[in-house]
């Protein structure tokens, strides 16, 4: 059993809910084809298996202009019967410092109620608090007739005619530009569908809860000349498109004017808490905190 492999069956022990797991290249993919690096992991083996695991994986950001490196705090697990021996801290401790060896500037990440208090007293982490998630029904179904749906080609032709003038100058954002976007399309455990108008794109995907099926808003790019745009249309016309009753939108993205029904975060299957490390001592750590951040950033699908 490959090292990969002892890790997928380690998190389908842990977070059966996911099926993700279960695709035999999706880890693969995650951990060592982002064309902005490989995985930084640690993992404890016992004579049963593993049964400790902890990986974030590199993304290229910007902070005010400058171009710098983060890593996504994704994948923590602790096999049931490794719990209480203090395996999250040491693994996790182990990350930061192979992060912070190779010139890394912040760890971000979304942690679930289980993990969030082991990751900011363990590791120094600190809780920016929960990300925003609002259902939407569909509402504008005249303003939706302007959104078509496209390719990932059109996908990265868009980017650089139309979004890339609109990107912001200051604050800490993801970059996206044609290799990020064809890697995370390729995710082989997900299908995305592309959203265009003429001031905004959006990846969307077909999800169900509880019998019902959701589409879900991943990812915003607000172009052009439009200061911000309203989710409303959005969210109907990827109700449309995937054939949807009600749309789910998740994150923080200041060009977008959001509307809809907020979950509470006490019936949330996860409270979707926003983590952030400064690995940097001369940076204010508010300067690393992501000015936008949505479930695609963070790989929720």
């Amino acid at each position: 059993m490959t090292s990969i492999e002892a890790t997928a069956q380690l998190l389908r022990e842990v977070f059966p809910q996911h099926r993700k797991y279960l695709h035999p290249e999706y880890l693969n993919w995650e951990y060592l084809r982002s064309p902005s690096g490989r995985v930084i992991e640690a993992n404890l083996d016992d004579g049963i298996g593993r049964c400790g695991h902890y990986a974030v994986v590199p993304q290229r950001w910007m902070i005010d202009g400058t171009p710098c490196m983060y890593a996504l705090s994704l994948n923590t697990a602790v096999s049931s019967r490794s719990r209480g021996k203090g395996v999250f801290r040491t693994l996790g401790r182990k990350v930061v410092a192979e992060a912070l060896d190779n010139g890394y500037t912040a760890l971000v990440g979304v942690a679930n109620s289980k993990s969030s208090h082991g990751m900011v007293k363990s590791l120094g982490f600190d809780l920016v608090g929960p990300l925003t998630v609002l259902v939407l029904p569909p509402t504008a179904p005249r303003r939706s007739r302007s959104f078509e749906v496209g390719t990932a080609g059109e996908m990265s032709g868009w980017l650089q005619e139309t979004g890339r003038s609109a990107l912001p100058e200051s604050g800490a954002r993801r970059v996206w530009d044609a290799d990020e976007l064809s890697w995370r399309l390729a995710d082989p455990a997900h299908d995305y569908s592309v959203l265009f108008s003429d001031d905004a794109m959006a990846v969307v995907h077909a999800t169900s809860y509880l019998g019902v099926r959701i589409a879900v808003i991943l990812k915003v790019f607000v172009g052009g000349s439009a200061a911000r745009i309203d989710i409303a249309p959005l969210a109907t016309a990827a109700c449309s498109v995937l054939r949807a009753p009600l749309a789910l939108y998740g994150g923080r993205n200041p060009r977008l004017r959001l509307s809809g029904i907020s979950v509470p975060t006490r019936i949330r299957p996860s409270p979707l808490n926003l983590i952030v490390k400064c690995l940097v001592d001369e940076l204010d750590p508010a300067s690393v905190v992501p000015s936008s951040f949505e479930f695609w950033d963070f790989d929720a699908y």
